[in-house]
């Protein structure tokens, strides 16, 4: 046969136009089919055949439903239809090659229009993607249960990007933080308040160590803000992922609300150095503060005092009034104290109706007579408590650094001894 001018040249190996097509029929890995208007079979490659235990020859001519059968041409046939319409259709189904194996194809269907337009036929070509398929849904399975895991933890899962924007937010980070991952998802943890103002200095730092790989982990504690404007504590559990080059491509954390924990251990701090009637400085707290002022004033030769304070009369208050309302009254004189000293003056309670003053900062010779003065005053004014009117005073004493004494033990024993005399002088 001779090839006619504008024709499409072919290998001499070929021979022919007709040995080209034969070859590609026959050795074409997809399987690939043509089908008419009325859904009959007008070409069908051997591959195409074979999956379905024919010869090529078997299918020309015959319908889609003879071939199929009616339960799955009834699976496939909106597709061709949508085809037959003029769409470009692409999908993805199983097909059975017994009653015990099955396999899955990737079809593509092509309509075949004239040259007005009008669609003749279509383009069937089909490749096996079983593997793939299979692959495909144990990872879709394995995300699957990951998702559940997370959204289910009772931690909050968030990953960050290289760009600390939002990739993840889990379930139990909405419901601890309010947001849901609409809202929060591209967005930084500054665009939305996560992180209170005074903590951002150090999240921002212990977050640029993971960035810089300076850490591949880290953990923090973090006062954190809710899409309903409280705050909370969290405690973070961050990890980076780090690519072949070093660089950190992402931020996984894990957040947990630790605000019952941190409010119970700030209770214990509080009441470890705080009188609990009053929230006075309590006498462990005010030795340690004492030893630390000593220390101070010893280096810059600084002066300190002491005023020791013990309620006059207050036993008959209890005798006659109660305790409960001996106790408003300590509270109520504890408050008038605060009011007497200065800013940077500590206030404590020894226990019972005693209470002392330290006076570490700006001390001068005179500083204590003033203060001392300035209570002495504060507490002619009677005190009311319910429908009764109190009057209560006080002694007091004064010791002194380094005049009276070099140690926090003997400096208090002298206030407490120039308190003694100052009642007995009454």
């Amino acid at each position: 046969m001779s090839q006619q001018a504008g024709s499409p040249a072919f290998p001499p190996f070929f021979g022919s136009a007709e040995n080209f097509f034969a070859a590609i029929d026959q050795s074409l890995g997809a399987m690939v089919a043509y089908v008419d208007i009325d859904e009959r079979f007008v070409y069908a490659n051997r591959s195409f055949a074979e999956w379905l235990h024919r010869t090529p020859a078997d299918l020309i001519g015959r319908r889609l439903i003879d071939v199929y059968g009616s339960e799955a041409y009834a699976a496939f046939v909106p597709n061709i239809h949508r085809a037959l319409a003029g769409q470009v259709v692409r999908y993805e189904r199983e097909l059975k090659r017994n009653s015990e194996s099955a396999f899955w194809i990737s079809v593509n269907l092509t309509p075949h229009r004239d040259a007005d337009g009008k669609v003749l036929g279509l383009f069937v070509s089909s490749l096996e993607v079983d593997d793939l398929k299979r692959t495909h849904d144990q990872l879709h399975k394995a995300l699957q249960v990951q998702a559940f895991h997370m959204d289910n933890s009772p931690l909050a899962v968030v990953e960050f990007d290289y760009d600390v924007r939002i990739q993840r937010w889990s379930g139990q980070a909405e419901r601890i933080f309010g947001w849901s991952a609409e809202d929060v998802v591209g967005r930084r943890a500054g665009d939305i308040g996560l992180v209170h103002p005074d903590w951002v200095p150090n999240i921002r730092a212990l977050t640029v160590e993971l960035l810089e790989g300076r850490a591949k982990r880290n953990r923090m504690i973090s006062r954190n803000g809710t899409k309903s404007g409280k705050y909370i504590y969290c405690e973070w559990f961050n990890s980076a992922f780090v690519d072949g080059s070093g660089k950190t491509m992402a931020i996984l954390s894990l957040a947990q609300d630790v605000t019952l924990r941190v409010e119970a251990e700030e209770h214990l701090r509080h009441a470890a150095t705080h009188d609990s009637l009053t929230g006075l400085q309590n006498r462990q707290s005010l030795m340690i503060r004492l030893d630390h002022a000593l220390a101070r004033c010893r280096r810059s030769d600084s002066l300190l005092a002491l005023l020791y304070i013990d309620l006059d009369n207050f036993k008959p208050v209890n005798d006659t009034h109660g305790h409960a309302v001996g106790d408003e009254l300590l509270c109520q004189v504890a408050a008038r104290l605060k009011t007497c000293v200065r800013e940077v003056d500590t206030v404590a309670r020894l226990g019972g109706d005693e209470f002392v003053v330290l006076l570490e900062f700006d001390v001068r010779e005179d500083t204590h007579d003033v203060i001392r003065q300035r209570i002495v005053d504060g507490l002619r004014t009677p005190f009311t408590i319910g429908e009764q009117t109190l009057a209560c005073h006080a002694s007091i004493g004064v010791s002194q650094y380094p005049g009276c004494a070099t140690t926090a033990d003997h400096l208090l024993v002298c206030a407490d001894q120039a308190m003694y005399r100052a009642k007995a002088a009454q």
